[in-house]
Formats: C-alpha cells, sequence, structure tokens
C-alpha cells in the first residue's frame, strides 16, 4: 500500500475517543452509513444526529466530512473493508483534498489580484482532477461508490457541494451560469450545513450580493472562464467512463442531481469577445 494512501477502516474507530467535534461527527456519520439497514443502524444514526445537531451540521455523511476533516495525512478514514479498494477510496479523497487546496489558492489569488497565479492554478486543478482518474481503478471505485448515500433525508456526499467552483463563479463572472433556482438551492444546502464550515459563509455572502464580480482584466477573466470550462469537460469525461449511468436523464448522481450531464453543460460558460472599431 502507498504511503500516500494510508488508510484506517472507521468501523475499527471509537467515536468517544475524538475530542474534535467535526471529526467526531464524521467518524459518526461514516458509521451510521456503513450499518445502514442492518441492526446497529438505529443507534449509531441517534449519536450522529446528535452531534450533527450541536454542529449544525447535516445528520449524513458530507462531502466535508469525507475531504476536509478526514485526517487524510495521518491515516484517511475508509468505508471499503478491502484493502486493495480502501488504498483506491484513500486516493479518492486525498486528490479532491488536493484539487480543493488548489481552488483554495486560486480562491485568494482572485482576491488578492495575483492574476498570474488565478490561472496557474485553476490549470493545475484540471491537471489534478484528470491525473486523479487516470490512477483511479474502475472497478475498485464502483466497489466504494455505493457507500456514497444520504440518509435521515439528506443527499449523498458529492463534488456537488464544494463550495470554492460557485465561489470562484461568483467572484469571476457574477454566477451567471447560475440560475435564480438554483442560488435558492445553494442557499438551503449552506443552511442544511451541506456546503464546508470554512467556505460557506463567503459563498452565502456572494450568492446575496447584486454584483459579485470583482474586477479583473478582460484576458485574465476570459483565461477563467476557458479553464473553468476545461475543469468541467475533464469532470464530464470522468464521469463518462466511471460513472456513465449518471449522464442518462432520470439517473441520480451521488449529490441528488437527475441530469448529470445537464446540469454540467449548464455551467459552461461563454467568452463575450470585444470586437474591434
Amino acid at each position: 500500500m502507498s504511503e500516500f494512501n494510508i488508510s484506517r477502516n472507521v468501523r475499527n474507530i471509537n467515536p468517544a475517543e475524538i475530542s474534535e467535534e467535526h471529526e467526531n461527527k464524521a467518524v459518526l456519520a461514516m458509521q451510521a452509513t456503513a450499518l445502514f439497514g442492518s441492526e446497529g443502524f438505529e443507534n449509531a444514526n441517534n449519536n450522529l444526529v446528535e452531534a450533527a445537531r450541536n454542529l449544525g451540521a447535516a445528520a449524513t455523511m458530507t462531502y466535508e466530512d469525507l475531504i476536509f476533516v478526514n485526517p487524510l495525512d495521518v491515516g484517511a478514514y475508509v468505508l471499503s473493508e478491502d484493502p486493495e479498494i480502501a488504498e483506491q477510496e484513500a486516493l479518492f479523497y486525498t486528490s479532491h483534498k488536493a484539487i480543493e487546496d488548489i481552488l483554495a489558492e486560486t480562491i485568494d489569488a482572485i482576491t488578492t489580484s495575483n492574476y498570474e497565479l488565478v490561472t496557474e492554478s485553476l490549470d493545475s486543478v484540471c491537471t489534478e482532477f484528470g491525473g486523479l482518474y487516470n490512477q483511479l481503478d474502475r472497478e475498485a471505485f464502483a466497489a466504494f461508490r455505493p457507500y456514497f448515500i444520504g440518509i435521515n433525508d439528506f443527499p449523498g456526499p458529492s463534488g456537488l457541494y464544494t463550495a470554492a467552483i460557485p465561489i470562484i463563479d461568483l467572484l469571476t463572472h457574477g454566477g451567471s451560469n447560475i440560475s435564480d433556482d438554483e442560488r435558492a438551492k445553494l442557499l438551503e444546502g449552506i443552511d442544511e450545513g451541506l456546503y464546508p464550515s470554512h467556505q460557506s459563509e463567503l459563498l452565502r455572502s456572494l450568492l446575496l450580493e447584486d454584483n459579485p464580480q470583482v474586477y479583473m482584466p478582460d484576458d485574465v477573466r476570459d483565461s477563467v472562464k476557458l479553464l473553468l470550462d476545461k475543469f468541467r469537460k475533464v469532470h464530464t469525461i470522468s464521469v463518462r467512463k466511471f460513472v456513465p449511468e449518471a449522464l442518462y436523464v432520470g439517473e441520480a448522481g451521488s449529490g441528488g442531481v437527475t441530469d448529470v450531464a445537464g446540469y454540467l453543460a449548464s455551467k459552461m460558460l461563454k467568452i463575450e469577445r470585444i470586437k474591434d472599431d
């Protein structure tokens, strides 16, 4: 097993020994998910509901639990029991965390007008995302993906609940690809605790602004739009390779979107070219 993808079966973790509240909730959520449909689920779920209520978080396994709270640097909590599949599950989480770290760097670069870093970091995101799906084994992914379910009437964990991408959309082009209905759903998801807590208030504030778009040179803004489209194309290709059934209308992804292909297409950006006089 690679030292970079060290994993620990979350079933073997004692939540009572974890004092940090967010990590405790993440473990409870993963354990309740693992027990869903079995005899021990009710007790595990009651503990999860209480922990989530205390944090104002969703009483389900969330994107934040798996990517941000999960102690990936010392050994990722995983649900897979087969060691080889567990290593791939850990790879999936650590790669997404690396992507999120670059996206956070992008947001910081946008807000500090470091335009060169903005485009460099977005290009790196595309490379990192493509690299993940070159390393990920399709059969292993199919083995651990069924764990990405929602419980207690919440949707399952999904990249749909990253806050970074809509934040970048809003800062760079005012969220022109975010409909009014989607804005309402984003705000609802924030209220329900589905978005990463360290970015949710920034996302909320931008959604409520009349014009959240920041100044940047037109050529930089065009480059950002092209790179965001490239990122979404890589995402679509990855979905087509690993979860082709999710692209059929009526089939739901883990985050609850029932037309994944249409959703991804709706996020593509149109670049408005300035005509010469």
